[in-house]
């Protein structure tokens, strides 16, 4: 038997780099076909269903306000369905739309945009996806049929137009931009190059906040992986500029209302009607709306985001300690470095890098537990986390066979009458 030659082997046995090249290249493949299929589809969509009003005429009434009148008081801003409570941004975006859609006549025009802004938001996702480089957060090509497949994501973007759909645009791309930064920082030795990335980050999670609110469910999981990148003043210099822009984008309300404004955008207190809710049905109205149980869900949710933060993402995720984490977020600080003790110093050395994997894991599951924990879904909060799922459940323990089951499971859930 003739000896097998080395080209014969290099194909038996790819080596690592030719290993990675193949799952990029059928990576970019699937991506490709995916957000070829979704224009064809979103199309036909557009061209074939009718369109459902729900919401669209309340956004163009509220920012009519301001179009025409020239109105910067939050609580004369109202629509069919309520008054205005969304934040600045969402403002200036829909009073765009209102623009360039005749005061929000035309529908067709208004269903093309958000189609445009559904595939951004799919090409931003595969674009996260593709940037998990090892195990933890690589979702195998076949699991991001899933992206696609869902109907009521589909009613949410091009039928609805809720904007929900513009808000997880800007926190899908700041968490891109997050893992960009992660990856420069490897890279290149310039020291400022990767840190503007992390501003950018910044920038666009806080554009999606001041769009709706939901975003905020994000911010525990970026403040850990601000703390892992630059430190404990690294996280306050981010949440500055969170303020900040927020204060920018906000400031023709604060300037002249700022009590009303902030009474309106950012009421923390705002009671839900039962009739809407998705999730909570099963307890029924009066403990829905009770205080008790109000409280309940934040303390649920500020023990799961104790046990994400110091358990499972430090060791899971960051492979170390969330001690080790704190600890080289206070050495990275400029203080310590020059008066600290050099222990905490010797081990940051020791302390692994920032990774995609990493931030694109932290980042799914701190606004998942938020999800799982709100006051209240409306079908049209799926958007929040639907282009998750994936990758959620990679990260579960499902059996990989089973996950397409559970991800119909929750399909149905969200698109089920209510009774």
């Amino acid at each position: 038997m003739m000896p097998a030659s080395n080209q014969q082997i290099r194909k038996q046995h790819p080596e690592p780099r030719t290993q990675q090249r193949q799952q990029k290249n059928t990576f970019l493949g699937v991506a490709l076909g995916l957000l070829a299929f979704e224009a064809v589809l979103n199309t036909a969509i557009v061209l074939r269903v009718s369109y459902t009003e729900i919401d669209w005429r309340a956004y163009m009434q509220q920012v009519a306000g301001v179009a025409e009148l020239g109105e910067r008081n939050y609580l004369k801003l109202a629509g069919d369905t309520g008054p205005l409570v969304y934040p600045a941004g969402f403002v200036w975006i829909y009073r765009g739309l209102w623009a360039i859609t005749g005061g929000g006549t035309d529908i067709r025009l208004a269903q093309l945009v958000f189609m445009a802004v559904y595939l951004a938001t799919m090409a931003a996702v595969l674009a996260i996806y593709s940037r998990a480089q090892t195990t933890l957060a690589r979702v195998h090509p076949a699991g991001l049929v899933l992206l696609v497949l869902s109907k009521r994501l589909h009613s949410i973007y091009v039928l609805r137009l809720f904007n929900d759909a513009v808000a997880m645009l800007f926190a899908y791309l700041a968490i891109l931009a997050m893992t960009v930064a992660a990856t420069e920082r490897q890279r290149t030795t310039r020291r400022r190059w990767p840190w503007a990335w992390y501003d950018i980050s910044t920038l666009l999670l806080s554009a999606g906040i001041s769009v709706k609110m939901n975003v905020q469910l994000m911010l525990p999981g970026a403040a850990y992986i601000w703390l892992r990148a630059g430190g404990a003043g690294f996280v306050l210099r981010q949440l500055a500029l969170v303020v900040v822009s927020q204060i920018v984008v906000g400031a023709p309300f604060l300037l002249r209302f700022p009590r009303e404004y902030l009474a309106r955008a950012f009421d923390f207190t705002r009671q839900f009607d039962f009739t809407w809710t998705v999730n909570w049905r099963f307890v029924g109205k009066q403990m829905f709306e009770s205080t008790e149980w109000a409280r309940a869900l934040l303390a649920i949710h500020l023990v799961l985001l104790a046990v994400l933060g110091l358990l499972v993402w430090p060791r899971r995720f960051s492979r170390t300690s969330a001690r080790s984490v704190v600890e080289a977020g206070i050495a990275r600080t400029r203080i310590w470095q020059r008066f600290g003790s050099r222990r905490l110093s010797q081990g940051l050395q020791r302390m692994p890098p920032v990774t995609a994997d990493e931030i694109i894991a932290v980042m799914f599951t701190s606004n998942f537990v938020g999800v799982v924990c709100a006051r209240s879904l409306h079908y049209q909060f799926y958007a929040w986390y639907a282009h998750m799922l994936p990758l959620l459940l990679h990260l579960s323990h499902v059996p990989p066979l089973a996950r397409p089951l559970l991800w119909l499971m929750v399909e149905y859930a969200w698109n089920k009458k209510r009774t």
